[in-house]
């Protein structure tokens, strides 16, 4: 029997918390292939997840910076990547790992394996919606709790319903969970996604919170993500904001750094582009310009702003 760690990405998000945390259960419920699988966590836990966690009264994933080289005579440490499968958005030190499951519903990039393992892959708008359907699959109902957690997660993925990313099928998940609990799913994600501070974020939270790295050619990019409901703060600390880009990207080793921020309201992203993003200005098509470009209709960093990126270059 082995201990099994799960976990999500780096600057987790809530699905990349609840992914774990829920998934961890799920395994251990099922005493799955005889293993125990504890939930962790590569950051800080964002404020809709703390929250959650400790309402429901369910432990916070645990913490971890890397994984170590086994000892000698002992066999590798099992991972189970939650909400990502590339080694650049993972924890350090993963190539001392035996990954032995993915759940995700990104694309596959610099992903390769000495062994055969448990792929759940699905392009629906949520990891999160992928573990509600797990507990179908495996004939398990979710308790009351993990139906609250895993729809929150969904929620917020996907903006409450509103992302391109999601799609039917999140939508019937969204309403099942949601009959389960008796709540409006979409009111629901609200009232999670209104617990953020966002009043009171920094421009360094705005920035590094919700960031990922991609591999854009032969150029370290980093992308990042900033919700909100009201974005007249963030224009107003744009100077500071794009300071805070240029300390990441450095901090980062990056060449070049986007950062959206997200209007869920007005249903639309101010772009800012820093340091090396001819990649990011061809794939996007837009200039970078001191105040930012709206994109009117950009929600998903997935979908519209990460994959056309990739995908011109």
């Amino acid at each position: 029997m082995a201990n099994v760690l799960v976990f999500g990405h780096q600057n987790p998000d809530n699905d990349a918390i609840m992914s774990s945390v829920v998934l961890s259960q799920l395994l251990n419920q099922l005493e799955y292939q005889g293993n125990t699988y504890t939930a962790c966590c590569l950051g800080p836990l964002p404020a809709e997840s703390a929250k959650l966690l400790e309402d429901a009264g369910v432990p916070a994933p645990t913490l971890i910076d890397a994984i170590e080289p086994a000892d000698e005579g002992e066999e590798a440490q099992l991972v189970i990547l939650t909400d990502h499968n590339e080694p650049g958005q993972s924890v350090a030190g993963l190539e001392n790992a035996t990954i032995f499951g993915v759940v995700d519903h990104h694309r596959f990039g610099d992903f390769t394996t000495a062994a055969p393992l448990h792929i759940v892959a699905l392009p629906w708008g949520s990891s999160c919606s992928i573990v509600a359907k797990l507990f179908e699959v495996m004939g398990v109902a979710p308790t009351d709790t993990q139906a609250k957690l895993l729809l929150s997660a969904m929620m917020t993925d996907t903006l409450m319903l509103k992302s391109p990313t999601a799609t039917d099928v999140d939508a019937a998940i969204a309403a099942k969970l949601g009959e389960q609990l008796g709540v409006d799913p979409v009111k629901f994600g609200m009232e999670v996604f209104l617990t953020r501070p966002s009043g009171s974020f920094t421009a360094a939270e705005m920035v590094g919170n919700d960031i990922k790295m991609f591999e854009v050619a032969g150029k370290k990019l980093l992308i990042g993500q900033y919700e909100t409901v009201d974005k007249s703060r963030a224009l107003g600390m744009i100077p500071e904001i794009r300071e805070a880009m240029r300390a990441y990207a450095a901090e980062k080793a990056a060449d070049g750094i986007v950062l959206c921020l997200t209007d869920i309201m007005e249903e639309g992203s101010q772009v800012l582009l820093e340091g090396d993003t001819e990649a990011a200005q061809k794939g996007l098509e837009i200039a970078d310009v001191a105040e930012g470009v709206w994109m009117p209709g950009v929600l998903s960093r997935k979908k519209q702003v990460a994959a056309p990126i990739l995908a011109a270059n």
